[in-house]
């Protein structure tokens, strides 16, 4: 019962709609997350912003490579998502959830959506990266 309460929990969660995405990220990606909640009635999106907060709160997860020094008391470090390889641990986190069915084979889906909600609502665009990326590799897919 406690497992049901859970999954029912996470499902409401899921629905609401402030963790929809509003924006068209590719037409591949878009129909991505709606066919995942149709089928499967999970909200990738609620998934990533959900692990994007806790991965900004716990620098712990950061590879070493991703951190840049900081001079402010309050955050030692700042992470460097410019970086090419494994942005946000991707690496270890598509570990732990690529056997999902839903999941298999769109670790670059994943990254362009953290990149998207970390740029827009996690960290901020000020220098306008969104668009450097955009081209670099969403419209290379």
């Amino acid at each position: 019962m406690l497992f049901l309460f859970i999954k029912d929990y996470y499902r409401i969660e899921s629905e609401k709609e402030i963790n929809t995405p509003s924006v068209f990220l590719t037409e591949e990606i878009n129909e991505w997350l709606e066919k995942t909640w149709n089928k499967y009635k999970v909200n990738i999106w609620t998934f990533a912003t959900d692990y994007l907060s806790r991965f900004f709160n716990d620098d712990s997860l950061w590879p070493l490579k991703h951190k840049i020094k900081s001079n402010e008391e309050w955050q030692p470090y700042f992470y460097d998502y410019k970086q090419k390889t494994n942005l946000f641990n991707l690496n270890s986190l598509y570990t732990k959830i690529s056997k999902k069915p839903f999941i298999k084979g769109k670790k670059q889906y994943l990254e362009i959506i953290f990149m998207y909600i970390w740029l827009h609502s996690v960290w901020g665009d000020e220098d306008n990266y969104w668009e450097e990326y955009r081209t670099k590799v969403v419209n290379s897919l």
